[in-house]
């Protein structure tokens, strides 16, 4: 005849049988938001003829390149950007052990490439012996590499494209003379723009230029458009434009202010109507193409 557990052993195993359930539900969520993070989207490509922005005047930037069609923050989608004649290619930067600034949208190379690592971590020589093996039509690309912010500036002065920068992270600030650096070699001073989520990031780049920098915000406040004019000289919000929270209200407050507005990441045709109606004049976006 089997034992009866105590009262305070039932309790026991009830509690580590909720533990085990709730560890195994978080290991779950957590598999599937990777599983969909690292998922390639399948985009509809839209010609800009085909939006109806009543003759205002805007600028298409290709979100991490023309992403839509070639992996993202690769050489390969900058060069099919200019191809289609964006007026900006967006990019995304990070600095590696060995002083190198490189492209890609993550610290860790798990979404995009064949072998994970934090690239901060990595030297340059490291990274180059990793491939891409995800993104859009990556069978298109065998061996491809990571590309540098050097090879970037070269990619968009030769298709006449303004680079539009998103430093990445808190840190290497006080490195961010050499992206100053980088982009005067290439001859791309006079046609780059510096974005970023965290203010303290473009403080350091307008203290090293006067280039024109966006401050990158989910939803806008009265706050973010205060700090955003703190920046001085050229200067703008680059916000969400999918977030119902950004009211027409809202945006038109920023672009009442004199501040540069912009939106990302438009990938429909009613959202980039709306956006130029209220005055946006940079749109990024991974499908739309310039007319």
């Amino acid at each position: 005849m089997a034992k009866k557990l105590s009262k305070g052993k039932k309790v026991a195993l009830i509690i580590a049988s909720v533990i085990l359930v709730l560890l195994i539900a978080v290991v779950c969520v957590g598999v599937s938001f990777l599983n969909s993070y690292c998922e390639v989207k399948d985009y509809t490509i839209i010609n800009a003829s085909q939006v109806n922005t009543a003759d205002k005047e805007y600028k298409l930037v290709a979100h991490r390149g023309y992403s839509a069609i070639a992996p993202e923050n690769t050489a390969p989608a900058y060069e099919k950007a200019g191809e289609q004649g964006f007026w900006g290619a967006e990019c995304d930067i990070y600095r590696t052990a060995d002083g190198v600034w490189i492209l890609t949208h993550d610290i860790s190379t798990y979404r995009m490439m064949d072998k994970s690592a934090f690239v901060e971590k990595k030297t340059y020589e490291e990274l180059k012996s990793y491939t891409y093996d995800n993104g859009s039509n990556i069978g298109d690309y065998t061996e491809l590499k990571i590309c540098t912010l050097d090879e970037y500036l070269e990619i968009c002065k030769e298709n006449s494209m303004n680079a539009v920068i998103e430093l990445k992270g808190k840190n290497n600030t006080e490195h961010y003379d050499e992206i100053i650096e980088a982009v005067e070699k290439a001859g791309m001073s006079d046609y780059t723009t510096y974005i970023s989520f965290h203010y303290e990031n473009l403080q350091k780049i307008r203290s090293l230029c006067d280039a024109p920098v966006l401050y990158l915000v989910q939803e806008i406040t009265d706050e973010d458009i205060e700090l955003a004019l703190a920046l001085g000289g050229e200067c703008g919000i680059n916000f969400n434009g999918n977030k119902e929270e950004n009211t027409d209200e809202i945006i038109k407050k920023c672009v009442d202010s004199g501040l540069i507005v912009a939106a990302w990441t438009i990938d429909t045709k009613d959202a980039m109507e709306r956006l130029v109606k209220n005055g946006v004049s940079i749109i990024t976006t991974n499908c739309i193409i310039p007319q």
